[in-house]
């Protein structure tokens, strides 16, 4: 007996594989969450270019198309795959991307497609949605700047709207934006934005959205408990990737800073900074930079922490810090919070919209001695938190519960249910 589910397609460029499986693992979580009110398929789409002879060949055999099944249950199927494309293609478009951009002056636009490049990937994501083999009541394209584009040849394919979320930072406007994108964004019913600050930097590519709807991150207030783990010492704790994005120099100088006017004794958790393949970049020597620091003698330090362990290492600390200099609606804070801890973080995007003097302390972007007094003051007991109310302002507002009740609501006006 067929399904009465509604049926979404969800494509996301990052997602987690036995090669990589920290990638995009909050993606997973939110379709696997979905998918108790959905029939709900995620296909993780990248491009690969290729030389012509190669890509000759491939298109023969029709291998061009790489689909591979990475988990399978009654309403949830996950999916990764690669499209093959042409080198040359891609060199023709860059040249005519170039000289049209020059010719006519575009403002805003980083890059222009051939309608050569359009047509093969209007023939090629409908290639791949006969792979599928499903018809779809809307398509749901995560982090837009990977997605976007596929996400509209789907839904035009199977003739559904589709919706957008955006996790990743815009870059600076005229340098990278393409105009395939743009048209792709402006065509989405709905885009969702996990942050106030997301909601700012797609505004100011100058693309203009039929409607937004703040989102916010999804967080699972069933496994982010606050169940604190005895320890004698105040335990600070920062989890990140190893990008210059998290600005772990800034970090480790507030450390430095602590631990020079500090009167009681702290230790330091830095975990995450290997965890993500092609993400987190030179290790090693953060790591050596780490061991020749002052503060070396308290830290603790964890290259990956799997999703299962993640909630223990919460309630280990005491603390969150984290010294980024731009996030879209960062996770690890959330969890962090949603396990009572308070978050001292520099104003970096998205901990604005929850991080007040009851929750945290904010500071600027690179104000290493603030961030150092406030983990002093609260070393000595000057600024104290509820635990309670910190988990509250996180459940009430990015609950497992709220956000989809907010996704429904979105999904029957789209689809004019």
């Amino acid at each position: 007996m067929p399904s009465s589910r509604k049926r979404i397609l969800v494509t996301a460029s990052w997602y987690p594989t036995k090669e990589n499986p920290i990638s995009g693992t909050f993606f997973k979580e939110q379709c696997e969450l979905l998918s108790h009110e959905y029939d709900v398929t995620v296909v993780m789409l990248n491009p690969a270019t290729t030389l012509g002879i190669k890509y000759l060949g491939k298109r023969i055999t029709g291998k061009d198309i790489y689909l591979e099944k990475l988990g399978d249950s009654e309403y949830f199927h996950e999916y990764k795959s690669v499209i093959s494309r042409p080198v040359e293609l891609a060199v023709m478009n860059n040249m005519y991307s170039r000289m049209t951009i020059k010719k006519k002056a575009l403002a805003g636009i980083g890059s222009v497609d051939t309608e050569a490049d359009r047509k093969f990937w209007r023939k090629h994501i409908a290639r791949l949605a006969r792979k599928l083999g499903e018809k779809f009541d809307l398509v749901y394209g995560i982090s837009a700047q990977g997605t976007a584009v596929y996400a509209k040849l789907l839904a035009d394919y199977y003739n559904v709207p589709y919706i957008l979320s955006e996790h990743s930072p815009f870059m600076i406007p005229g340098t990278s934006l393409n105009d395939s994108f743009k048209e792709a964004v402006e065509g989405a019913s709905v885009f969702l934005a996990i942050s106030n600050d997301k909601i700012r930097q797609v505004l100011m590519q100058n693309i203009h959205l039929k409607s937004i709807e703040y989102i916010g991150n999804i967080i699972d207030v069933d496994k982010f408990k606050c169940e604190p783990v005895p320890h004698d010492v105040t335990t600070f704790l920062i989890v990140a990737a190893h990008s210059f994005y998290k600005n772990y120099d800034l970090f480790l100088q507030t450390m430095e800073d602590l631990k020079k006017i500090a009167t009681r004794p702290f230790r330091i958790i830095i975990a995450g900074y290997g965890a993500n393949k092609g993400y987190s970049l030179g290790v090693d020597e953060f790591v050596k930079q780490v061991n020749d620091s002052s503060i070396s003698d308290i830290v603790e330090m964890i290259p990956q922490v799997s999703r299962d362990e993640i909630t223990s290492l919460y309630n280990r600390a005491d603390a969150f810090v984290m010294t980024s200099i731009q996030e879209g609606q960062p996770v690890a804070p959330l969890e962090a919070a949603c396990c009572g801890l308070p978050i001292f973080s520099t104003r970096c995007g998205g901990v604005e919209d929850y991080v007040d003097d009851s929750v945290g302390r904010l500071v600027g972007i690179l104000d290493h001695e603030e961030l150092a007094s406030h983990l002093n003051d609260y070393l000595e007991g000057k600024i104290t938190f509820d635990k309670d109310h910190i988990r509250e302002v996180i459940t009430s507002r990015y609950g497992k519960k709220v956000f989809v009740e907010k996704f429904m609501r979105i999904v029957d006006e789209v689809t004019g249910a």
